[in-house]
């Protein structure tokens, strides 16, 4: 397992809210049910929705944290609404001012590494996909350290899509490197085959729409 670091992390943008027990647990609740409210009425990206545009999905955007310490990273895990999150709806982590959309100028000419979990699995499989990043684990493997761009996670009918988002989509040691590391990292007992995730171009997307910006 991850363990985050005890320093300071770079700024990064997440959404947040989620039940925990303890002596705060009644702040915490309400604290939930804000964030709920949030979310409703801005869904977050819908990225296989078939009609959708760069602008449509950069509408559907909500930014709900902004995370620059380790923790702050927690409060906001242990208040996220993971089980509450529609089907196709999507929660994601990014460095600051870098969006969770194929166009965006850092992304554009990237791609992202998919892994499909079990629902069963996908809570803890995504808490250590997190702290990977948050402990820069990710970014020490690649050629340059700005070449991860963020995680993503995804709901669907009985899984939830993984996502580490990477910068140059050509740069096989580094894309390679990135998922030998994850595959490292899990617990055994979490690992996916390895032919299960898979890797893919943002420009291969159908909805890709060059020259498009965020």
């Amino acid at each position: 397992m991850a363990t985050p670091p005890a320093a300071t992390t770079p700024p990064v943008e997440v959404t947040a809210s989620s039940p925990v027990d303890g002596p705060n647990a009644g702040k915490r609740a309400e604290l939930r049910m804000t964030m709920l409210k949030k979310l409703r009425p801005y869904p977050l990206r819908h990225e296989d929705n078939p009609d959708a545009s760069p602008d449509k999905w950069d509408d559907r955007l909500k930014e709900i944290a902004g995370i620059s310490t380790v923790q702050s990273f927690w409060q906001v895990f242990n208040n996220t609404p993971f089980s509450n999150l529609p089907l196709k709806d999507s929660l994601h982590l990014f460095k600051k001012n870098v969006k969770p959309l194929w166009e965006d100028p850092r992304n554009k000419n990237g791609g992202a590494w998919t892994f499909r979990v079990p629902k069963a699995q996908s809570h803890e499989f995504w808490k250590e996909v997190l702290m990977m990043a948050i402990g820069e684990i990710l970014q020490e493997v690649v050629e340059k350290g700005d070449d991860i761009c963020g995680v993503s996670i995804s709901v669907r009918f009985n899984s939830h899509l993984i996502l580490v988002w990477t910068r140059d989509a050509n740069n096989d040691k580094s894309r390679e490197a990135v998922l030998a590391k994850v595959m490292e990292s899990l617990p055994e007992e979490m690992r996916p085959s390895p032919t299960s995730p898979y890797y893919k171009k943002h420009s291969d997307h159908k909805n890709y729409k060059p020259g498009a910006t965020a």
